[in-house]
């Protein structure tokens, strides 16, 4: 029991770890392709704690990601962002950080 605690503990922490990595506001203003992967970059928000690996300061989904269609339309509509998480690692593309969530501002802003 106590390595079964000792398991969900360590979860725990390595989410709180990674959960302060991300973009507050801006805007998606490059999109591009690359194999099996969708890259953008956001401008205009408050980047905090973006692991070293993510140089360019992109951030990366897979192309068949639930994400993929929300980045996509983000970018065509110039719509606001609300908080762009990520995970904290490279492992898509290796100078752009791994996308956790992506929040889109309705047209009446996000709150």
């Amino acid at each position: 029991m106590k390595i079964f605690y000792s398991m969900i503990l360590l979860f725990l922490i390595s989410i709180s770890v990674t959960a302060d990595a991300n973009t507050v506001g801006g805007k998606i203003v490059h999109v591009g392709s690359v194999n099996e992967t969708i890259v953008f970059r956001i401008v205009g928000g408050t980047d905090t704690n973006r692991p070293a690996c993510a140089t360019t300061l992109r951030y990366a989904v897979h192309k068949d990601s639930v994400h993929a269609s929300l980045i996509l339309t983000a970018f065509a509509t110039g719509k606001d962002l609300g908080t762009v998480s990520g995970l904290g690692t490279c492992s898509l593309w290796g100078n752009a950080e791994d996308l956790r969530f992506i929040e889109i501002c309705p047209a009446t802003g996000c709150s």
